[in-house]
């Protein structure tokens, strides 16, 4: 895991300040939470942090390195978003291997590591199946194993509990 460093951010999407000169440190290894109603621009950061947004001013730095106009693909992030954003046409497998793959880890590596998420997430009976056929609550467990099966360098979660049963939820925090 990396530390966060975010200096200055500001957000502006059209007229509308949706963060103005946010400081924030996030250690390695820290899990931090972010509170706050409805509109106040925690998934905004989130996606600023991830690459999706680009702030109006300010920086971002991940481990170090000055991420703030790199793309999202070299921030070493992984992301859980709330609506699963998974690939319909792949198994679970699939989905969950799709970044390591795309990133040339060893076959053996990532079936393991698929492997190891799935037992843990609950879901190695469902390896084989299309997220069509899954409830709303497996695929989020299969929108979270994608990001732990990364491996990367920060996690970032957007509500990634809501659609679980109360009992799930709190297993899985």
């Amino acid at each position: 895991m990396s530390n966060i460093s975010i200096q200055g951010l500001s957000i502006r999407l059209g007229s509308a300040d949706i963060i103005h000169d946010l400081n924030l440190e996030v250690q390695a290894g820290e899990f931090l939470v972010l509170l706050g109603p409805s509109g106040c621009g925690k998934s905004t950061l989130l996606h600023s942090i991830a690459g999706f947004i680009e702030p109006t001013d300010g920086s971002i730095s991940i481990g170090g390195s000055d991420v703030t106009w790199a793309d999202p693909k070299d921030r070493g992030i992984g992301m859980v978003f709330q609506s699963y954003a998974l690939y319909p046409t792949m198994t679970v497998a699939q989905n969950m291997s799709f970044g390591p793959r795309i990133a040339g880890v060893p076959k053996a590596q990532i079936e393991a590591r698929v492997n190891k998420v799935a037992e843990m997430l609950r879901l190695s009976d469902l390896l084989h199946r299309k997220p069509a056929n899954l409830s709303g609550g497996q695929r989020q467990r299969v929108a979270i194993g994608r990001a732990l099966v990364r491996q990367a360098q920060v996690l970032l979660f957007d509500e990634p509990l809501s659609n679980l049963d109360a009992k799930l939820r709190t297993s899985l925090r």
